[in-house]
């Protein structure tokens, strides 16, 4: 087996991810469109999980706090937002969520989270922010229970909007590698479909276009775990 402490430079993956951190991290804000595909996606995937009330959810990639909001108001009440932005943590605190200023790639166990100590996660909009999304997948495989769900939702490729050219997306992954992916790391595709529409926006000579808008839709289950100790 190869030897990680002759391979692999830990200076400089923390300088790396402090000049990712520096430089593409932004706050998501306020957006309708967002707030209304959450409030879809919540009651067409996350509804019929029929989770019980007191699962412990985990929204990863948090932004203003559409889900939690979505959740707390059907009565769920162990809700925690993780994000690292000071403005998404303001407006999720400001309705009353529970957020923790984490990288939703590396979890802590000294945060309260243990292997196998959490029942469903929500990644909306957020795994395309990963440098490295295998490292992300074998950490939500770590934290999530045995067939615990998690719903993941990202651009599709090849968008109007170029989504593969914004500043703090690393991951724009086919329909292909991502089940690749999701599969390495312990878990199986319940569901992998996709929302379309168009979105008003301003062109770049400033007047009025329509861009179409495609996101991939996956329910997963915790298979099985890994053995990466």
């Amino acid at each position: 087996m190869l030897d990680t402490n002759q391979t692999v430079d830990l200076q400089k993956i923390k300088l790396y991810n402090e000049w990712l951190y520096a430089n593409h991290i932004y706050d998501e804000g306020e957006s309708g469109y967002h707030k209304d595909v959450t409030a879809k996606v919540v009651k067409d995937f996350v509804d019929p999980l029929e989770l019980p009330r007191d699962a412990r959810i985990v929204d990863l990639g948090c932004g203003p706090g559409y889900f939690l909001d979505e959740m707390l108001a059907r009565g769920y009440a162990n809700l925690t937002g993780i994000t690292l932005t000071p403005g998404d943590i303001a407006l999720c605190e400001s309705k009353g969520h529970v957020t923790q200023k984490l990288d939703f790639s590396f979890l802590p166990s000294w945060e309260g989270y243990e292997d196998e100590s959490v029942d469903f996660a929500f990644c909306r909009h957020a795994l395309e922010h990963s440098p490295y999304p295998i490292f992300t997948l074998i950490e939500y495989n770590r934290v999530l229970k045995r067939d615990a769900r998690i719903y993941i939702e990202m651009p599709a490729p090849n968008c109007d909007r170029g989504h593969e050219f914004n500043p703090n997306h690393y991951s724009i992954l086919g329909e292909r590698q991502m089940t690749a992916l999701l599969n390495r790391t312990g878990f199986e595709v319940d569901k992998f479909t996709y929302i379309e529409f168009d979105l008003d926006m301003t062109g770049q000579d400033g007047k009025p276009a329509k861009v179409h808008e495609k996101f991939y839709c996956i329910l997963a289950r915790k298979d099985k775990n890994l053995d990466v100790k």
